[in-house]
């Protein structure tokens, strides 16, 4: 009999982006728990059993207001402080044996209140430092005190969950580990090897797919108005969120640079198409914390395929990190598309280096990042509990 989870998160199992797709393997493409999605966006969970927690007109009409970044932050301040009567009275029927919750700046505060309320184990899958994010909304973005107020809770819940997951080993070293605490790196799909394409690629074809906003997007455009009219290399950018003018986007789409945003299913012919991929992490200081932590899924979707994969990233990033500890990825340390530019033509024109770099990506996708061995560290740990 399989133990049962009531998981509160906005980061919802379903297939929109890597930090959803992850927690979609675990929970819904395998079925070793009996998990009920609690959150204000569990409509888009691909769960058989979820329950929106509900949300009054009022509070609707006044985050569509020009008070919206005021009542999002009367919010993350509100949901540790108190526990929606209907998230108690669902949870309590549905009997869970724990609860699990991907920290978020929204929902947490509930996940650690229904623990205590109900008695049972409480699971943290520390994913990313929500409070630091620049990948939010600016109406959504915390005030500077109440993202130290939602840092303070976030080491709380470290010290009071009885399970604890980090995405990386920077994000353990961050809060000091935990008596039961586990390096969960995302899960990857286990089922990508005998994916191919029929795509012919002209010249050397570097694939980028994700975030496309921020700092990520502006250093992706950077790199796109260099590259666009080069001889030996293309770009091609899957994206997720819009970042760029319409302008630039127009350009770029003209280019065959800017490519509509895929599904991950659709996206496998054309990862598997690549001659090399790209994962970049920010140089902006406001960051520093956001980058040192958060493991991007791009290792999960690229490494697989053995191909050569470019990190462009400051040394102090967990991507950097990763590639060098496990000789996985080409790294890019200084803040120069210039000088990416030159690496990546440099290995389009090295067939020894892309080859040693295609078989360690894909090396460390069968070992450190094997799909199967990843969740069993979340699978053992909870049925431990």
């Amino acid at each position: 009999m399989h133990k049962k989870g009531i998981y509160i998160s906005s980061i919802i199992p379903d297939t929109s982006c890597g930090a959803h797709i992850a927690i979609h393997r675990h929970f819904v493409q395998r079925n070793d728990f009996d998990i009920a999605v609690v959150s204000y966006q569990a409509n888009t969970s691909e769960t058989s059993v979820k329950f929106v927690i509900p949300m009054s007109k009022i509070r609707k009409k006044a985050q569509n207001s020009r008070f919206s970044k005021l009542i999002w932050n009367f919010h993350y301040l509100w949901s540790w402080f108190y526990l929606p009567k209907s998230v108690l009275e669902y949870a309590k029927k549905f009997e869970p044996d724990f609860v699990f919750t991907v920290p978020d700046n929204i929902h947490s505060g509930f996940a650690l209140q229904l623990s205590k309320q109900l008695n049972i184990p409480l699971v943290v899958d520390f994913q990313d430092l929500f409070p630091y994010s620049q990948f939010i909304k600016p109406y959504m973005e915390p005030y500077g005190w109440v993202r130290e107020f939602l840092m303070k809770k976030f080491r709380l819940l470290n010290h009071t969950a009885d399970l604890a997951f980090y995405t990386s080993e920077g994000m353990q070293n961050f809060f000091g580990g935990h008596k039961n605490g586990h390096v969960l790196y995302p899960i990857g799909d286990a089922n990508i090897s005998n994916i191919t394409s029929e795509i012919v690629n002209n010249r050397f074809t570097i694939a980028y797919a994700g975030n496309c906003y921020g700092a990520y997007g502006r250093m992706l455009l950077q790199f796109a108005k260099l590259i666009k009219n080069h001889d030996e290399l293309h770009l091609k950018i899957f994206p997720v969120g819009k970042g760029w003018s319409d302008e630039d986007i127009q350009e770029m789409k003209e280019a065959g640079i800017y490519q509509s945003f895929m599904p991950f299913e659709a996206l496998k012919k054309e990862l598997a198409a690549a001659d090399a991929f790209l994962t970049v992490m920010s140089f902006e200081e406001l960051e520093k914390p956001f980058v040192s932590t958060s493991f991007t899924t791009k290792w999960l979707d690229y490494a697989p395929y053995g191909k050569p994969i470019f990190v462009w990233g400051p040394n102090y990033s967990s991507a950097y990190i990763f590639a060098k500890k496990y000789h996985c990825g080409i790294t890019i340390s200084t803040d120069s598309a210039k000088d990416l530019l030159d690496v990546c033509q440099k290995t389009a024109r090295d067939p020894d280096t892309s080859k040693v770099f295609s078989e360690n990506a894909y090396k460390v996708s069968q070992s450190v990042l094997f799909a199967n061995n990843i969740h069993e560290v979340l699978k053992s740990n909870i049925n431990s509990l």
